[in-house]
């Protein structure tokens, strides 16, 4: 079964748990009729999606009954009928000014917050109702792990299918470069998020694989892609009488490249490189259509409980600029390492007959 999560009192999250009146009905009707009951969450746009590829059994989110809905998706009987809450946000000045009444002591059918206060008492309290309280702080530190796991393979699996593609593209091969260039159109050319969904829910969707995993595809197509292109300005922007001088020294076209080109297209590849790592990163905040519970997910999921907007929005744009200073550190570190300057004249010439009087 899937929900939001993010539904209280239908529900949502306790701790690391996924609870609520839906997950307690769909946990009585399961244990009466002998099913086993896994419960996923993903964003609600993707719910239908995941039901109608097979990806889950039924979704359940309060999801409102319409005639038109009827017609593509089979509803259950309803379990529950309720008003509609609204949220306003209003100056008390102003109220008062207009005469408006206090508000009862009861729960009403609005809520807002006064311009001008501090979000939920205070910067204290909102880091206790976003971190301490339930141990939340442990869900951050689930999507940080997700969100790392993403990045870091899509990196390395990019990496490798991009110089792949450019190495077998790189000598003018006909038939590899008429399909690379369909790929490169079709995947550059879809929305993130679409390709994703497609991926999820119509490629794999009769396969029983996590959504991590197809984020790291998909991901993996894009950041290809991306080195690709760079593997190909790069190269490009080396002079073609080094290609020349290369051969004159005995070098074959494999020697020629990976000494003397590729260490030369380095500085020219590398700085936009940790550009589209920078850009992976945040790319990744949008896999909880496809059930993944990564860093954006959860802070979805705290605000849904604590009703402050303001603090765990910062609190996970904090923790994304801290893994992108991480990342582009580490990238430095390996640019460091490849800058062509830092060669030695031996291993340059590894090979080469220096004393050849001819």
């Amino acid at each position: 079964m899937t929900t939001e999560g993010t539904f209280p009192p239908m529900n949502y999250y306790r701790g690391d748990e996924c609870v609520g009146m839906e997950i307690e009905l769909c946990a009585l009707f399961c244990e009466a009729n002998g099913y086993g009951l896994n419960v996923t969450t993903m964003d609600f746009d993707g719910m239908l999606a995941a039901v109608q590829a097979g990806k889950v059994d039924f979704a359940i989110s309060g999801i409102a009954i319409t005639e038109e809905r009827k017609e593509s998706v089979l509803f259950s009987d309803p379990y529950y009928t309720g008003g509609t809450q609204m949220a306003v946000l209003r100056n008390a000045a102003d109220a008062q000014a207009e005469g408006a009444q206090p508000a009862p002591e009861q729960p009403e059918a609005t809520a807002g917050a006064e311009k001008g206060t501090a979000p939920g008492g205070g910067v204290a309290t909102s880091f206790h109702k976003t971190f301490l309280r339930e141990n939340r702080w442990q869900l951050f530190m689930k999507g940080v792990v997700t969100t790392l796991v993403i990045t870091l393979l899509s990196i390395l699996f990019g990496t490798l299918l991009g110089f792949m593609v450019f190495m077998l593209c790189r000598n003018g091969n006909p038939a590899a470069n008429l399909i690379t260039r369909f790929c490169l159109w079709l995947v550059q050319g879809m929305p993130m998020v679409v390709l994703l969904m497609i991926l999820y829910y119509i490629i794999f969707g009769s396969v029983a694989i996590s959504g991590v995993a197809v984020a790291v595809v998909g991901f993996t197509l894009t950041f290809g892609a991306a080195v690709f292109g760079l593997l190909k300005m790069g190269v490009g922007a080396v002079d073609g009488g080094q290609y020349e001088a290369a051969y004159a020294l005995g070098y074959s076209n494999r020697r020629t490249f990976f000494r003397i080109i590729l260490p030369q297209a380095l500085p020219h590849v590398l700085p936009a490189y940790r550009g589209e790592i920078v850009g992976l990163v945040k790319a990744t905040a949008i896999v909880g259509y496809i059930a993944v519970q990564d860093l954006t997910k959860m802070g979805d999921i705290v605000r849904s409980r604590t009703y402050e907007a303001f603090f765990p929005l910062i609190a996970v744009t904090i923790i994304y600029f801290v893994l992108e200073g991480v990342i582009k550190l580490l990238v430095s570190s390996a640019t460091w390492c490849l800058d062509p300057r830092r060669r030695r004249p031996e291993d340059i010439l590894k090979g080469v007959k220096t004393d050849d009087q001819n």
